[in-house]
């Protein structure tokens, strides 16, 4: 099971006390304004210190953390396994929002809604911990805490606006390249992986729900990436063969995503 080590902060080691400018890579997230870094690692990390003082909870794979309608939803920070937002189409289908993986925050949006919009589910066996709603909202009223959450949500938004674009231009070769980078620099970025290979509890079903492509679409175009030895899934572990090769072709078909190169590795950064 993919599990967020303890000892890191909500950035993963990237930013605090460290160089920032080889490492912050658009392609993850939005970069955010020099002037609020600081005030954002101070929230990160009381954020995430009021989380880690919820006891740790369990679910197994499949079961629902929130459904559209709770009537009291939580907000969550995962620990381990994965997760993903979903909503159900009118027709009875389902389109996976986001996939969440170790060291998100999800449920951000209960803060000020009602109910949920949308369910939040397990895709493995999943360790988390949660807050009620009152609980964060009273959270927010430290200003460096709220904007954590601020830029958690424009996270969220960012992989969602760009999971739009994609859907509207890419075809399913380019969006599911760009979804398996995505998720490792993810994992990367946070330590929780150290080669280029990571566990993806995602059947090929539940990939087509999240990219809008068919069961058929998927099956092909991962048997092409193996053959191009570019990519091997297999039994839901994922090896990337060719990291620069794949870097390069998410480059290459979506142009506007500018993937900057870490100069020096992590131990040297801190000096390890």
């Amino acid at each position: 099971m993919t599990r967020l080590p303890q000892h890191r902060g909500e950035f993963g080691g990237e930013m605090a006390g460290r160089p920032r400018g080889a490492w912050m890579e658009r392609f993850n997230r939005p970069d955010f304004a020099a002037t609020a870094v600081e005030d954002l690692l101070t929230g990160a990390e009381r954020l995430r210190r009021a989380f880690l003082k919820a006891p740790v909870r369990f679910a197994a794979r499949d079961t629902a953390l929130a459904s559209a309608g709770d009537p009291e939803p939580a907000v969550f920070l995962l620990h381990s396994g994965f997760a993903y937002r979903s909503c159900a189409m009118a027709d009875g289908r389902r389109a996976i929002l986001d996939i969440l993986v170790p060291g998100d925050f999800t449920g951000l949006d209960h803060i000020v809604l009602a109910r949920p919009m949308e369910e939040i589910t397990a895709a493995d066996r999943l360790s988390y911990h949660a807050l009620g709603a009152t609980a964060v909202r009273a959270l927010i009223a430290d200003p460096a805490i709220a904007l954590r959450v601020l830029a958690l949500i424009a996270e969220a938004r960012w992989r969602g606006d760009r999971l739009a674009a994609s859907l509207g231009r890419l075809d399913a070769h380019a969006r599911i390249c760009m979804m398996l980078l995505d998720i490792y620099e993810r994992l990367r970025r946070r330590e929780v992986i150290t080669r280029p290979s990571f566990s993806l509890p995602l059947t090929q079903e539940q990939i087509a729900e999240h990219l809008g492509l068919t069961l058929v679409h998927v099956n092909r175009t991962l048997r092409r990436l193996r053959e191009e030895r570019l990519v091997l899934v297999d039994r839901q572990l994922v090896t990337i063969k060719d990291l620069d090769r794949l870097r390069d072709l998410v480059r290459e078909l979506c142009p506007s995503i500018e993937i900057l190169q870490p100069r020096v590795s992590l131990s040297a950064a801190i000096g390890a």
